[in-house]
């Protein structure tokens, strides 16, 4: 993983304030990519707290994307303050969070612990509201750091402001006084990825309109894949390994060039008539952002295209294996096959065995034997069952996915 950036968001936007707001897109992919690195603190058990969240505390990557940095803060403590508190206590409790909080972020729960609401990982979504109020409107909406204004909610948003209309309820969502009112971190990204595919904006790309009012990556160019991420134990072009147990056998080509061109002028016709899909040509791709944000996407009832389903660390950034198999064992219980193109590979006891690694070198075009080989196994499993799925990916989930499919 490559953790290089090209600089603070903060010093990126004063550069373009000059040059008028930024653009709705703009604003939904800073707030998206936020708001993602948060979801993944909270989804840890117990919930991880940034606290700190503030827009100088976001960084961008020589990918183009956000980054959060700055987790000094950060606490897996909660505290449920009640009547039972003593005055020490709050003032314990107080002093700590007021040392490790920026005044204008501050919660109205922190501000006044006799409200007794709770403080938990709510503080953050209440500093993702005023980010939120800040790329819209250039301003923060408690600038003052006022402690009056903050504990009653006292903010406005701009009534002649039509530019961030889509954001108006997002924001009033996430600057409630009373933290059990406002969104949790998966509502407030779901509501983002409905807005993204209203927009058809991929929320995960690059900020490109913001880097090139700034002159582009300045002296990072985009990163290629890391040689390090890639095993160079690739598999020989044209075998197909650890294909399904349920019976799905890869027929063998003929292994001399006139066998297998014969076999392409004689049987390519009949092998695309037979494929028994409910879409008789290939559908628009449409982005199926489902529950848990994976990046997946149908381009016909029954051939999905999905970026490599990680562990670890790394899942922050990518699809998380475990969500990928839940969502695919609700969707397609038992009929779906997955092709992983890629060099790397991963236990396909994870997908039920149901793995074939056929993946060839990034960056190289496979050989036409062995595509021919994925697409007649493609070709064998969707005939199996009118209700067979096939899942394919490679890294990015774009090149080579798109040579396959488009051959397929």
């Amino acid at each position: 993983m490559d953790f290089m950036f090209i600089g603070q968001l903060v010093e990126f936007l004063k550069k373009v304030e000059s040059k008028g707001p930024l653009s709705c897109d703009t604003v939904l992919k800073i707030f998206y990519q936020t708001c993602r690195a948060v979801q993944h603190m909270h989804k840890q058990k117990p919930p991880i707290i940034h606290r700190d969240l503030k827009i100088e505390n976001t960084l961008i990557s020589n990918q183009g994307t956000i980054k959060l940095c700055d987790f000094g803060s950060a606490t897996v403590v909660t505290h449920y303050p009640d009547y039972s508190w003593s005055a020490q206590r709050r003032a314990t409790v107080e002093d700590e969070v007021t040392r490790n909080t920026t005044p204008m972020y501050r919660t109205p729960e922190i501000i006044d612990l006799y409200s007794n609401f709770p403080i938990d990982e709510k503080q953050d979504i209440w500093a993702l509201g005023c980010i939120l109020y800040l790329l819209c409107f250039r301003q923060h909406p408690f600038e003052d750091g006022a402690k009056l204004r903050i504990v009653n909610g006292k903010y406005s948003i701009p009534q002649n402001d039509t530019k961030y209309t889509v954001f108006h309820d997002l924001i009033r969502s996430a600057l409630r006084v009373n933290p059990e009112e406002r969104l949790s971190i998966t509502e407030l990204v779901n509501q983002l990825q409905e807005i993204a595919a209203a927009r058809n904006v991929n929320p995960k790309s690059p900020i490109t309109e913001l880097l090139e009012q700034n002159g582009g990556y300045g002296n990072y160019a985009q990163p290629k894949t890391s040689s390090a991420l890639v095993p160079q134990n690739s598999k020989p072009a044209g075998q197909l390994n650890n294909i399904y147990n349920a019976g799905l056998i890869v027929a063998e080509c003929d292994q001399t060039p006139g066998g297998f061109f014969d076999i392409l002028r004689g049987g390519t016709e009949r092998f695309f008539i037979n494929i028994k899909d409910t879409s008789s040509k290939v559908i628009q791709s449409v982005a199926n952002y489902a529950k848990g944000d994976l990046d997946i996407s149908y381009i016909t009832s029954r051939i999905a295209v999905m970026s490599f389903p990680a562990e670890g660390v790394e899942s922050a950034i990518k699809n998380n294996i475990e969500d990928v198999r839940l969502f695919l064992d609700s969707k397609h219980p038992g009929r779906y096959a997955v092709y992983n193109l890629s060099p790397r590979s991963y236990r396909s006891s994870r997908f039920h065995n149901r793995v074939s690694e056929c993946g060839w070198p990034a960056r190289r075009t496979p050989n036409l034997q062995n595509l021919y080989s994925i697409c007649k196994n493609m070709h064998s499993w969707l005939k199996q069952d009118p209700k067979n799925v096939c899942i394919v990916h490679c890294l990015d989930g774009r090149a080579a996915s798109a040579v396959v499919v488009c051959s397929f």
